[in-house]
């Protein structure tokens, strides 16, 4: 074989590479659980399984939120700058996402389970309608469990709607807030990421924002808060989403294959 040929047939191996390359779409699936949560695990399993699926996605996992909080990776999902999230769905763009933080919506994990782990559920019809107004596609809806308040020391009676003497954190939610209010605390809003600094520097004295396990995980592991308050009037509930455009321009079988891996990921961390 001449030296040419040789050169024709590498560049002609190198084009092909460059053509097998080109044809992958990029994923990047943003997380914000902390890394010792048991969905962390989950969420790094379904991005792998989309992977090596084979159906042509190049999948990359940021967890426990290196992209952004809750509230800003939606802003980043609705502008294609992150593809994929799981996260807390805030208020903070539409009022009507108000819907996640109503009081002892569900009271029981039967309830649960009916409301946020059926799609065809009225919550998830008005949820969806509502996040593809502005161009975000749901993909599972995940009811994690009822939570409670994290404090750094009791309040001074839970049990009754009286001056707790104290400052907690809520939720980018106006319903969140004036129900603490009602419980008799004062209350600061502030995004997931400032709530583990500001507890721990004494900046709040506690926050409404946690399942046991989350509390467990994220402030007892470490060493900050001594006190759970389960009032569960609320629900740890958190989405995969997709920006709807990239979601639209996949192929049939991408679809099928990111959607089944979602609906598996958010039933299993529900």
């Amino acid at each position: 074989m001449s030296f040419t040929s040789r050169i024709a047939m590498v560049a002609t191996a190198a084009a092909l590479l460059a053509s097998s390359a080109a044809a992958e779409t990029r994923l990047r699936i943003a997380g914000t659980v902390p890394a010792e949560h048991f969905g962390n695990a989950v969420l790094e399993q379904m991005a792998k399984d989309i992977e090596d699926a084979g159906v042509d996605l190049d999948v990359k996992y940021f967890p426990a939120g290196q992209l952004g909080s809750g509230e800003e990776l939606l802003e980043s999902a609705i502008r294609g700058e992150v593809q994929m999230v799981h996260a807390t769905v805030y208020a903070q763009k539409d009022a009507r996402l108000e819907i996640n933080s109503l009081p002892f919506m569900v009271t029981t994990k039967e309830e649960l389970d009916a409301v946020y782990g059926d799609p065809n559920s009225e919550y998830n019809k008005i949820l969806g309608e509502i996040l593809t107004s502005f161009g975000i596609q749901p993909l599972g809806t995940i009811g994690e469990g009822l939570i409670g308040m994290i404090a750094t020391a009791r309040p001074a009676d839970p049990t009754k709607i009286a001056s707790q003497g104290m400052n907690v954190r809520a939720w980018s939610s106006q319903i969140a807030k004036q129900t603490m209010e009602e419980l008799g605390y004062n209350v600061t809003t502030l995004n997931w990421a400032e709530v583990f600094p500001a507890v721990q520097a004494g900046t709040i004295d506690g926050a409404i924002c946690c399942t046991p396990e989350w509390a467990y995980t994220t402030f007892a592991a470490s060493g900050v808060g001594n006190t759970y308050v389960p009032y569960n009037a609320f629900i740890e509930s958190t989405m995969i989403y997709a920006n709807k455009q990239f979601y639209d321009g996949l192929t049939d079988e991408q679809r099928a294959v990111v959607e089944k891996e979602s609906a598996e990921a958010a039933a299993e961390i529900s």
